[in-house]
């Protein structure tokens, strides 16, 4: 019954990650384990969509612990149930934290029968660029399954998640899984002293985390250092504008903060943020991307390219049209409801959970008028065109963009060549000052962060 859950729950969870998100990329999936009992840590930045995503990224399904008063919100306590999370119970919320008996005796459970109980240490949801404080939750469950139920191999695996625009639908995420680390390193201190032992491995999850979790001094910094990996990453010369992996613009990002903070880093750093305003402010003043400009520069033909979308296009508006007047009440109501939420985490959380519901009930209603004017079988074919419709909606809207990229890199590429060599110039300022600061000595500490 459970595995049947759990298959449901994946399945779902699946379907809403994927048409929230328009990538996805996991990294180092190989490294959680594949039998043993283990607790998975991850850093919480995004409310529900942190779980869903770990349900589709990790090869074994894991059972989550959830704050207790998760599960007196309507629409969320059907997929709760359907996850198998177990309730935590905080003081914080006014609830007897005694009920954790019953988490922690669940917990172990799962643990001694081979399974993943994963766990979000910060306790709460945030939208800060450095990870928060940890409760010991996590550590203790891990201890206690290791020692007290004599279950040695459980392996304790940090996680970590970026996310391009973590509220904005069709943007990006990734998520980075750690190295396994055998709990029994620490069960001789926890035979001697609990709580020495808890606090100790729970201060090696923190340090584990930063290194799989973004982890920077202010977002105004992520921000800059983003736009400057992509920069750095993006070929020249490409037949279209090229889309920079999440993985490779997060290792340039750590690499670059970890040179900011070396010494005589900040000198550097202020050279090359002032490079990236000035190409910054070029390319708002014409109109542009990046992306645009590294494939204007080349001297490929974008005719068939941009034919290709044109006519993929055309094909798809009639299903288009109808997929726009079945989804735009709910989706314009849910969009307007996510705007409520002060959480950035908490607005996507509410755009999830909005469309999964407002969705499914103009389905039903679809099927229900279809069914009833043209018989089940009709209405059964209108169920099914719902989320067809609203697929190929996306699509398009993400083809016309395609469509609009390609067109102004075309511009570039036949015209304006005066406007491209001065672009292309302040470009080259930026990856040359980048250069620079990567290639500066950097301590033994400040390499090991960067990696």
């Amino acid at each position: 019954m459970r595995r049947a859950a759990d298959r449901t729950m994946r399945a779902l969870a699946g379907a809403l990650v994927h048409t929230f998100f328009r990538d996805v990329e996991v990294e180092n999936a190989e490294a959680l384990p594949a039998r043993a009992p283990t607790v998975v840590v991850a850093a919480h930045r995004n409310g529900l969509v942190d779980g869903l995503l770990l349900m589709v990224a990790l090869r074994r399904y894991p059972r989550f612990l959830g704050k207790s008063t998760l599960f007196r919100i309507p629409p969320l306590w059907p997929l709760l149930k359907l996850a198998g999370v177990v309730p935590a119970y905080r003081a914080a919320d006014g609830q007897p934290t005694s009920k954790n008996r019953a988490t922690f005796s669940t917990s172990r459970r799962i643990l001694s029968a081979g399974g993943v109980v994963a766990v979000f240490p910060e306790g709460i949801s945030h939208d800060a660029p450095s990870l928060q404080a940890l409760r010991t939750g996590a550590a203790r469950i891990a201890l206690e399954a290791t020692v007290d139920d004599d279950t040695h191999d459980v392996a304790l695996v940090p996680i970590g998640i970026s996310y391009d625009a973590k509220a904005r639908f069709r943007s990006r995420a990734l998520v980075r899984v750690g190295e396994p680390q055998a709990v029994s390193a620490w069960a001789s201190l926890y035979r001697a002293d609990p709580p020495a032992a808890v606090r100790a491995l729970t201060e090696d999850i923190a340090d584990r985390l930063r290194v799989v979790s973004p982890d920077y001094r202010s977002w105004a910094e992520v921000a800059d250092l983003s736009a400057v990996a992509e920069i750095v990453a993006r070929r020249v010369g490409t037949t279209e504008p090229e889309v920079v992996g999440l993985k490779r613009r997060e290792e340039l990002v750590r690499m670059l903060a970890a040179a900011v903070e070396t010494p005589g880093g900040d000198r550097s750093s202020e050279r090359l943020r002032a490079a990236l305003a000035r190409y910054q402010r070029e390319l708002s003043l014409l109109g542009l991307d990046d992306g645009q400009v590294a494939s204007g520069a080349g001297r490929a033909h974008f005719g068939m390219a941009l034919g290709w979308s044109v006519l993929q296009a055309a094909l798809s508006t009639p299903v288009t049209l109808l997929g726009t007047a079945i989804h735009i009440v709910p989706y314009e109501a849910v969009k307007r409801l996510a705007t409520v939420p002060d959480n950035e985490g908490m607005r996507a959380t509410v755009k999830l959970l909005g469309c999964l519901t407002g969705f499914a009930v103009v389905y039903a209603l679809l099927a229900r008028a279809v069914g009833k004017r043209f018989g089940p079988l009709m209405g059964t074919a209108a169920a099914a065109f719902g989320p067809a419709s609203g697929y190929v909606t996306v699509h398009y809207i993400e083809r016309l963009q395609r469509i609009g990229g390609l067109v102004e890199a075309a511009r570039l590429a036949q015209g304006g060549r005066t406007t491209l060599a001065s672009l292309l110039s302040s470009r080259a300022a930026v990856v040359e000052e980048a250069g620079q600061l990567l290639t500066d000595p950097m301590p033994e500490a400040a390499v090991d962060r960067a990696w």
